[in-house]
């Protein structure tokens, strides 16, 4: 599915080696629901596969399980999210 700048936004912030934060993403309500949101995600996860983080902290926790979705874990005692790229270097 095609994924027009336009109708979506995401915002990571990166060390330039070991964590990258996903501060938010966004897509207009008009084109929500369209998989847009999930195919940034995983452009983000592609863009930052050699760090050893990739971290957020959902505003909403509703949105946790779409975090989940895409291989985001709940870190241990609260709402912040991971991906711990470590495992898939052994």
């Amino acid at each position: 599915m095609r994924c027009p700048l336009e109708y979506g936004l995401a915002r990571v912030l990166d060390d330039s080696e070991l964590v990258a934060f996903v501060h938010y993403v966004l897509v207009h309500p008009e084109y929500q629901g369209q998989k847009i949101a999930g195919n940034m995600v995983e452009y983000i996860r592609d863009k930052y596969k050699n760090y050893l983080y990739i971290e957020g902290m959902p505003e909403d926790s509703r949105n946790v399980a779409f975090y989940e979705r895409h291989g985001f874990h709940v870190m241990e005692g609260g709402t912040p999210i991971q991906i711990c790229n470590f495992s898939d270097k052994r």
